[in-house]
């Protein structure tokens, strides 16, 4: 019988069990990173793996990289014609492994990033419904968390396809007495504020962590308040190798979670996979970012969205929330957005400001949540459309369709007429929620009109931000 373990899990303690799942791990690496790997088991499966010095279950690889053979499994399996005993260990094992980070990203997104601030709470439930229609299936993998720092302005890797588009470093917040007392204050202020969620975001966002000299201090003092050791992506991870590899031991001594490679180069790749084991990299995702790795995918945001690009993109962002610079001394409230003409780096930024102190800060934050995040809809304030959607009366229910989704908003039927005429007030910008009941057509149920835009509302659908 196979025994199942939960590898992100303190309690875990297995060896043999981890090099099995970071074996397999490391040869789907190789598949996903390196053509030459693909070649060579096309060619003759048993001796490609047998190169790779790691000798996995061939029978399980198969399994994991023919989307035949995958699919004909998981068929037998919703059939019931096949049970977990029937596979080879090392494939169910480290399907387990990918089902418990899937589950981690979603506890990360429905529990631990959630505000305990009711206002903030509520705006952030909103952005996330809204994401979902407007991005899709790929809204599904963001955490939405509601805190994120970047120790230092701008970014030194440059990366050609950055979908935030940051600058080039421009200055480093270094770890002196002063600063640290600031950052501490900060963090103490914030988690009153915001709750345990504050802990639950980043120390990087729009820049790269291993630029600050003092990245790890910063961290030991964000562990010491929240008991949270921070997920860190890194374009930088072999710049220096025993930095990068005592980095992923302070994370697996202290608190596990998931961290991430970015590859920019074939170079890359051969150095990583030469400079740390599969072992090391267990709890590590390699992100392929060079043209040359066969699952190479770059969102259309930021630098790798032209200037002229009339197609609709997507985002890298993931936080509903606020991202803090403490090198600028500014705070901006931001959530994902499609990648448009408007928003080419796929973030709405209702505001950005400066603050001074840790105290300024959390003025400013409070200051925001009050102008930005309103409890409830309000009719006398402008209502505006806060993304691309339109909206479609079908089977006598009112729908609403974005980019990415559509979704029913309400069984009472509204005429495609009156709700054809309030999307145009919507898009127009310039109208209260009131204006918008006056001008429908005569032989509307107002009720229903009401109804319809407190279901909006509460799906992201409606700004009340301006006027």
């Amino acid at each position: 019988m196979i025994k199942l373990q939960k590898i992100i899990d303190k309690n875990f303690h297995d060896p043999e069990y981890a090099r099995t799942v970071a074996n397999m791990k490391r040869i789907l690496e190789k598949w996903i990173l390196d053509a030459s790997f693909q070649d060579a088991w096309h060619r003759n499966p048993e001796q490609a793996l047998k190169e790779t010095g790691l000798d996995p279950d061939p029978e399980a690889v198969k399994l994991l990289v023919d989307p035949d053979e995958g699919e004909r499994i998981q068929r037998a399996a919703r059939e019931g014609r096949l049970k977990l005993e029937d596979l080879p260990e090392s494939y169910v094992l480290y399907k387990a492994f990918i089902r418990e980070k899937l589950d981690s990203r979603e506890e990360q997104r429905a529990k631990l990033c959630v505000p305990d601030e009711p206002c903030f709470r509520a705006w952030r439930a909103r952005q996330e419904r809204r994401c979902w229609l407007d991005l899709g299936p790929s809204a599904t993998a963001m955490v939405q968390a509601a805190l994120m720092f970047e120790l230092s302005e701008g970014c030194s890797v440059g990366c050609p396809f950055c979908g935030v588009a940051a600058k080039g470093l421009r200055g480093i917040f270094r770890y002196t007495e002063e600063h640290a007392l600031l950052w501490r204050d900060i963090l103490r202020r914030l988690h009153a504020l915001i709750g345990d969620a504050a802990g639950h975001g980043t120390c990087y966002y729009s820049c790269e962590g291993f630029d600050n000299p003092d990245y790890e201090k910063f961290l030991a003092d964000y562990f010491a308040e929240f008991g949270v050791v921070p997920q860190t992506t890194t374009a930088a991870s072999t710049r220096n190798i025993a930095r990068t590899k005592a980095l992923l031991q302070y994370g697996r001594e202290n608190y596990l979670h998931i961290d991430r490679f970015s590859v920019l180069s074939p170079a890359m790749r051969d150095t990583i996979f030469e400079s740390f084991s599969p072992e090391e990299l267990l709890l590590v995702e390699l992100l392929p970012q060079f043209p040359e790795a066969p699952a190479c995918h770059m969102t259309i945001a930021g630098r790798n969205r032209s200037e002229d690009e009339e197609e609709v993109g997507s985002t890298i962002a993931c936080a509903s929330g606020f991202v803090v610079n403490m090198q600028e001394m500014s705070v901006r409230l931001m959530t994902p957005f499609v990648s448009d003409r408007a928003h080419p780096t796929g973030e709405w930024i209702p505001e950005k400001a400066s603050f001074s102190t840790a105290e300024d800060l959390e003025a400013t934050i409070r200051r925001m949540i009050s102008r930005y995040m309103p409890e409830c809809l309000d009719l006398n304030r402008l209502c505006a459309a806060s993304c691309d959607f339109r909206l479609e009366e079908k089977e006598e229910k009112v729908w609403a369709h974005g980019h990415g989704m559509g979704i029913a908003l309400m069984d009472a039927p509204v005429a495609q007429e009156a709700l054809d005429r309030l999307m145009t007030m919507l898009r127009e910008r310039e109208y209260t929620g009131n204006d918008l009941l006056s001008a429908l057509p005569e032989e509307t149920d107002i009720c229903s009109v009401i109804l319809l835009l407190e279901n909006l509302w509460e799906h992201g659908l409606i700004d009340q931000t301006e006027g």
